[in-house]
C-alpha cells in the first residue's frame, strides 16, 4: 500500500530566480515535469509551473531571454513536514494557523 511519505517525488528541479523564464522552460519540458523551485543564496524562495509560464509570458507576450524566473513565479511555498504525514493513505490535511484547526484540504483540491 503507498502511504503518502513514499508518494512524494524525491528529486526536485530549481532554477535561480534570475534564471530566463526560456530556461526554466527548457528544463521543465526536458525532465517532464510540472514545475521548478525557485532558489535565492541557497534557499528555496518560490515555485513556477507550467501554467505561470502560459498565463503569465504568454498572454503577456513577454521575452522568453529576457524576463527572469522571478518576475513570474509564485512566492508562497507551502511545505508539510514529512513527519507529519501518516502512515496509512489519506485523502485529507487539516489545515492550522497557531495550532489552530482552520481547514480542510484534500486531494480534490489539490487536483
Amino acid at each position: 500500500m503507498k502511504t503518502a511519505g513514499n508518494r512524494i517525488t524525491s528529486s526536485t528541479l530549481s532554477i535561480p530566480q534570475d534564471g530566463s523564464i526560456n530556461n526554466a522552460a527548457e528544463i521543465i519540458y526536458t525532465n517532464e515535469v510540472g514545475s521548478l523551485l525557485v532558489t535565492h543564496n541557497n534557499n528555496f524562495i518560490g515555485v513556477i509551473t507550467k501554467i505561470e509560464l502560459i498565463l503569465k509570458v504568454l498572454t503577456n507576450n513577454l521575452n522568453s531571454e529576457s524576463t527572469r524566473v522571478a518576475e513570474v513565479m509564485s512566492q508562497l511555498l507551502i511545505s508539510i513536514s514529512l513527519m507529519n504525514l501518516p502512515e496509512k493513505s489519506s485523502r485529507h490535511l487539516t489545515v492550522t494557523l497557531h495550532n489552530e484547526v482552520v481547514g480542510i484540504l484534500s486531494t480534490k483540491d489539490l487536483l
